[in-house]
Protein backbone atom coordinates (compact mmCIF):
# COMPACT_ATOMS: atom_id res chain seq x y z
CA UNK A 1 0.00 0.00 0.00
CA UNK A 2 1.58 3.33 -1.29
CA UNK A 3 1.39 6.77 0.70
CA UNK A 4 1.89 10.13 -0.51
CA UNK A 5 5.07 11.74 -0.67
CA UNK A 6 7.34 15.01 -1.90
CA UNK A 7 10.62 14.53 -3.91
CA UNK A 8 13.53 16.05 -1.92
CA UNK A 9 14.81 18.09 -4.71
CA UNK A 10 11.73 19.29 -6.76
CA UNK A 11 8.69 19.27 -4.34
CA UNK A 12 6.66 17.29 -6.53
CA UNK A 13 4.08 14.82 -5.16
CA UNK A 14 4.00 11.34 -5.75
CA UNK A 15 3.63 8.31 -3.47
CA UNK A 16 5.99 5.68 -2.12
CA UNK A 17 5.63 2.81 -4.70
CA UNK A 18 6.81 5.32 -7.77
CA UNK A 19 9.10 7.37 -6.19
CA UNK A 20 13.06 6.14 -5.77
CA UNK A 21 13.45 5.79 -1.60
CA UNK A 22 16.83 6.25 0.06
CA UNK A 23 17.22 5.21 3.82
CA UNK A 24 19.26 7.84 5.90
CA UNK A 25 21.62 6.68 8.92
CA UNK A 26 19.09 7.78 11.24
CA UNK A 27 16.71 5.11 9.61
CA UNK A 28 14.56 8.06 8.07
CA UNK A 29 13.54 7.52 4.54
CA UNK A 30 13.88 9.97 1.76
CA UNK A 31 11.91 10.31 -1.83
CA UNK A 32 12.95 10.97 -4.75
CA UNK A 33 11.13 11.58 -8.10
CA UNK A 34 14.12 8.78 -10.26
CA UNK A 35 17.15 7.64 -9.00
CA UNK A 36 18.95 9.71 -12.13
CA UNK A 37 17.30 12.71 -10.18
CA UNK A 38 19.05 11.68 -7.04
CA UNK A 39 22.37 10.85 -8.58
CA UNK A 40 22.96 13.81 -9.94
CA UNK A 41 21.73 16.19 -7.17
CA UNK A 42 24.65 14.15 -5.40
CA UNK A 43 27.15 14.40 -8.46
CA UNK A 44 26.54 18.11 -7.83
CA UNK A 45 27.01 18.41 -4.33
CA UNK A 46 30.23 16.58 -4.41
CA UNK A 47 31.27 19.11 -7.39
CA UNK A 48 30.02 22.08 -4.96
CA UNK A 49 32.52 20.27 -1.82
CA UNK A 50 35.59 20.20 -4.25
CA UNK A 51 35.28 23.19 -5.32
CA UNK A 52 35.32 25.01 -1.55
CA UNK A 53 37.97 22.43 -0.78
CA UNK A 54 39.62 23.61 -3.53
CA UNK A 55 39.23 27.51 -2.86
CA UNK A 56 39.78 26.91 1.17
CA UNK A 57 43.48 24.39 0.80
CA UNK A 58 45.10 25.95 -2.88
CA UNK A 59 43.35 29.24 -3.45
CA UNK A 60 43.19 30.91 -0.23
CA UNK A 61 45.53 28.39 1.92
CA UNK A 62 43.43 28.71 4.63
CA UNK A 63 44.38 26.54 7.87
CA UNK A 64 42.42 23.82 9.21
CA UNK A 65 39.13 24.82 10.72
CA UNK A 66 39.13 28.25 8.56
CA UNK A 67 36.32 28.66 6.31
CA UNK A 68 35.72 30.26 2.93
CA UNK A 69 34.67 34.06 3.58
CA UNK A 70 30.47 33.79 3.46
CA UNK A 71 30.75 36.41 0.70
CA UNK A 72 32.75 34.19 -1.93
CA UNK A 73 30.25 31.43 -1.16
CA UNK A 74 27.69 33.75 -2.35
CA UNK A 75 29.13 34.78 -5.14
CA UNK A 76 30.16 31.31 -6.23
CA UNK A 77 26.52 30.40 -6.32
CA UNK A 78 25.57 33.15 -8.03
CA UNK A 79 28.17 32.09 -10.79
CA UNK A 80 26.33 28.36 -10.76
CA UNK A 81 23.36 29.60 -11.60
CA UNK A 82 24.25 29.69 -15.11
CA UNK A 83 28.04 27.47 -14.95
CA UNK A 84 28.59 24.40 -13.83
CA UNK A 85 30.69 23.43 -10.61
CA UNK A 86 33.37 22.01 -12.76
CA UNK A 87 33.60 25.27 -15.19
CA UNK A 88 33.99 27.47 -11.75
CA UNK A 89 36.98 25.02 -10.62
CA UNK A 90 38.77 24.51 -14.02
CA UNK A 91 38.44 28.97 -14.06
CA UNK A 92 40.17 28.74 -10.16
CA UNK A 93 42.62 26.31 -11.80
CA UNK A 94 43.41 28.55 -14.12
CA UNK A 95 44.19 31.40 -12.66
CA UNK A 96 45.85 30.38 -9.64
CA UNK A 97 48.89 31.88 -10.07
CA UNK A 98 47.48 35.33 -10.75
CA UNK A 99 45.08 35.28 -7.62
CA UNK A 100 48.68 34.19 -5.59
CA UNK A 101 50.38 37.10 -7.11
CA UNK A 102 47.60 39.86 -6.49
CA UNK A 103 46.66 38.61 -2.78
CA UNK A 104 50.41 38.82 -1.87
CA UNK A 105 51.62 41.69 -3.68
CA UNK A 106 48.29 44.12 -2.97
CA UNK A 107 47.32 45.34 -0.20
CA UNK A 108 43.55 44.61 0.71
CA UNK A 109 41.85 46.33 3.70
CA UNK A 110 39.38 43.75 4.20
CA UNK A 111 38.31 40.50 3.08
CA UNK A 112 35.32 41.43 1.23
CA UNK A 113 37.68 43.04 -0.75
CA UNK A 114 40.06 40.45 -1.16
CA UNK A 115 36.85 38.33 -2.48
CA UNK A 116 35.73 40.76 -4.88
CA UNK A 117 38.84 40.79 -6.31
CA UNK A 118 39.47 37.24 -6.55
CA UNK A 119 36.40 36.76 -8.29
CA UNK A 120 36.83 39.62 -11.18
CA UNK A 121 39.40 37.31 -12.12
CA UNK A 122 37.49 34.60 -12.21
CA UNK A 123 34.26 36.56 -13.75
CA UNK A 124 36.85 37.89 -16.55
CA UNK A 125 37.80 34.45 -18.10
CA UNK A 126 35.18 32.51 -17.08
CA UNK A 127 33.41 32.78 -20.81
CA UNK A 128 36.59 31.37 -22.54
CA UNK A 129 36.83 28.77 -19.86
CA UNK A 130 32.88 27.54 -20.56
CA UNK A 131 32.96 27.71 -23.82
CA UNK A 132 36.70 24.81 -23.94
CA UNK A 133 34.82 23.26 -21.41
CA UNK A 134 31.31 22.85 -23.72
CA UNK A 135 33.60 22.04 -26.93
CA UNK A 136 35.02 19.29 -24.91
CA UNK A 137 31.50 17.88 -23.35
CA UNK A 138 30.38 17.81 -27.09
CA UNK A 139 33.66 16.06 -28.48
CA UNK A 140 32.77 13.15 -26.04
CA UNK A 141 29.63 13.20 -26.63
CA UNK A 142 30.48 12.40 -30.11
CA UNK A 143 33.05 10.16 -29.73
CA UNK A 144 30.58 8.23 -27.10
CA UNK A 145 28.55 7.84 -30.06
CA UNK A 146 30.54 7.17 -32.69
CA UNK A 147 32.52 4.77 -31.37
CA UNK A 148 32.69 1.49 -32.97
CA UNK A 149 32.25 -2.15 -31.32
CA UNK A 150 35.67 -3.82 -32.86
CA UNK A 151 33.67 -7.33 -31.77
CA UNK A 152 30.48 -7.02 -34.07
CA UNK A 153 32.24 -5.51 -37.00
CA UNK A 154 34.93 -8.87 -37.16
CA UNK A 155 31.52 -10.72 -36.38
CA UNK A 156 30.25 -8.63 -39.83
CA UNK A 157 33.61 -9.59 -41.94
CA UNK A 158 32.82 -12.87 -41.10
CA UNK A 159 29.34 -14.03 -41.93
CA UNK A 160 28.99 -15.18 -44.96
CA UNK A 161 25.46 -13.39 -45.46
CA UNK A 162 25.99 -10.19 -46.06
CA UNK A 163 27.81 -9.02 -49.01
CA UNK A 164 31.46 -7.18 -49.21
CA UNK A 165 29.15 -3.59 -50.02
CA UNK A 166 27.58 -4.01 -46.73
CA UNK A 167 30.84 -4.67 -44.77
CA UNK A 168 32.65 -1.24 -46.61
CA UNK A 169 29.32 0.96 -45.35
CA UNK A 170 29.80 -0.08 -41.96
CA UNK A 171 33.43 0.13 -42.04
CA UNK A 172 33.80 3.38 -43.67
CA UNK A 173 31.25 5.08 -41.20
Amino acid sequence: MSRKCTCQICKSKGDTDTFYKITNDKGLNKYYCSKEEFDNFQAKKEKRYNLLKYIAEEVLQLEEGQIVSPSMVKKISKLNEFYDFEVIHESFMVNLDTIHYWIKNKNFSNEYGMVSYIMKIIEGSINDIYNKWKHKKKTLIKQENHSVDLGVLNGIGSSNSMSKKTVEVYLNF
